[in-house]
């Protein structure tokens, strides 16, 4: 049983996102991860010893980064409006995914079992929302809000794209989408 390459790896990590973003936690299996990514059953299980778990971990961790590194950069684009750029291109994939594709950490949040050995996703679940908080917190700071303030907002705008995400793949409609791309920036504006 070979390992696979380090671009084979990748592959299994972002197949698994973005079958969370679609599926949900729940119809994920080793065996479809792999068929999607194109990559070898048994290498798969070589290079992810924790099986599907870590898969799953990984994963999170993967999309929450690239999540994070998009949000970075619309806020470095345009300091004052770079949320409203996150929002166009959230805006994007839901419309250009037909409503399939949602949040994969969300979807992973949603259908965590209880069981012990889903500790580690249940972490980087945890995790990937704290950094986005931190993020959008450390912007509001720097725009002059108190520490207290910039964290409310923070938690209050990551709630409200997710709820948002969740209601727009229900509805088949992106209604709630714009309901938020029109809310948000009026709330940031009047905080500022």
């Amino acid at each position: 049983m070979g390992t696979i390459s380090n671009e084979g790896r990748q592959r299994v990590i972002e197949a698994a996102a973005i079958m969370l973003a679609s599926s949900g936690l729940r119809a994920i299996s080793i065996r479809e991860v792999v068929k999607f990514s194109g990559t070898p059953l048994g290498s798969a299980y070589h290079n992810f010893p924790g099986g599907k778990q870590q898969i799953i971990t990984e994963a999170i961790i993967w999309a929450g980064t690239q999540a994070s590194a998009q949000l970075s950069a619309c806020l470095d684009k345009d300091r004052n409006n770079g949320i409203n750029l996150f929002l166009s291109l959230w805006r994007q994939r839901l419309v250009g995914s037909q409503y399939r594709h949602g949040c994969p950490i969300v979807a992973a949040a949603i259908e965590l079992p209880e069981e012990d050995e889903a500790s580690e996703i249940k972490a980087a679940v945890a995790r990937v929302f704290s950094d986005w908080q931190s993020l959008l917190a450390q912007h509001f700071e720097s725009l002059g809000h108190t520490k207290t303030s910039a964290n409310a907002m923070a938690l209050s705008i990551i709630a409200c794209i997710e709820g948002a995400v969740v209601m727009c793949r229900g509805y088949q409609s992106i209604e709630p989408f714009d309901a938020i791309l029109e809310c948000i920036p009026k709330l940031v504006e009047r905080t500022l």
